[in-house]
């Protein structure tokens, strides 16, 4: 039966309390509910060894988190900084970037944007063509440095205003179900973000 860790990467501000993010986080386990699923809430805290037996243990994590200023919240920032350690998360490596420990599991990043989803892929708007891939490049590698391999992102836009949270449950769940409970090949997304890295194929 597959392992599944979720992670829930929300810090709190007055503005942004995180009932999406709960919403989302809580949907996630009822649907995968015929996994196996260990749990990590960060504003929580968390003992460095249990997360670094987590990792080793789990065949997906997948991490819900908002997305401020670009990046993900200090918080889940400072988990990474402090778990993800060299000797069981990676070890050094001749080519860089090589020396991923967690090879064979993967990775889903769920995230809610206070932007519209409008200023995404277009190059007229403020991030010039950017898509949501592209923003989280640097989440994307972090986790790949590691040695885990991608599945397609689920975004949530204008978050802050959300009024149809039953069909954002819904889109999650189509989502989890087309790619956790019935998963393609799983290197197929990461190499497709190599390629975009390189300009070999369009921002979508």
């Amino acid at each position: 039966m597959k392992k599944i860790l979720l992670i829930n990467g929300h810090e709190p501000f007055k503005k942004a309390q995180g009932k999406l993010n709960q919403h989302l986080f809580k949907h996630m386990e009822v649907v995968l509910g015929n996994f196996v699923i260990k749990k990590t809430v960060v504003t929580e805290g968390y003992c460095v060894e249990k997360e670094i037996e987590k990792f080793k243990w789990m065949d997906a994590v997948i991490v819900q988190t908002p997305i401020y200023w670009f990046s993900v919240p200090g918080l889940f920032k400072t988990y990474m900084d402090t778990v993800f350690l060299e000797g069981a998360f990676f070890e050094k490596a001749k080519k860089f970037g090589h020396g991923g420990l967690l090879t064979g599991k993967q990775y889903l990043f769920s995230t809610t944007w206070g932007a519209n989803e409008a200023v995404f892929n277009r190059k007229s708007s403020f991030l010039e063509g950017k898509s949501v891939d592209d923003v989280l490049f640097p989440l994307h590698k972090t986790f790949q440095y590691c040695g885990m391999d991608a599945l397609p992102s689920f975004s949530v836009f204008n978050a802050m205003r959300n009024q149809h949270i039953q069909n954002t449950l819904e889109s999650l769940s189509i989502h989890l179900n087309l790619h956790i409970n019935q998963p393609k090949e799983k290197s197929t997304f990461t190499k497709e973000l190599a390629q975009i890295a390189k300009g070999m194929l369009p921002y979508h």
